[in-house]
């Protein structure tokens, strides 16, 4: 897609909702994983 088929007005308002909660999503993932793991360690004694 060319930048001429946007109108400016689109260009202005454009806000990656996608790419924002794919990183969001990626937050919580690693954060449970983290947690999985300190969990684990705490029960082994480590």
């Amino acid at each position: 897609m060319d930048n001429q088929d946007v109108s400016p007005r689109e260009q202005e308002n454009f806000f990656p909702k996608g790419a924002i909660t794919f990183f969001l999503l990626l937050m919580v993932f690693l954060t449970l994983v983290w947690f999985f793991i300190y969990f684990i360690m705490i029960y082994r004694g480590a």
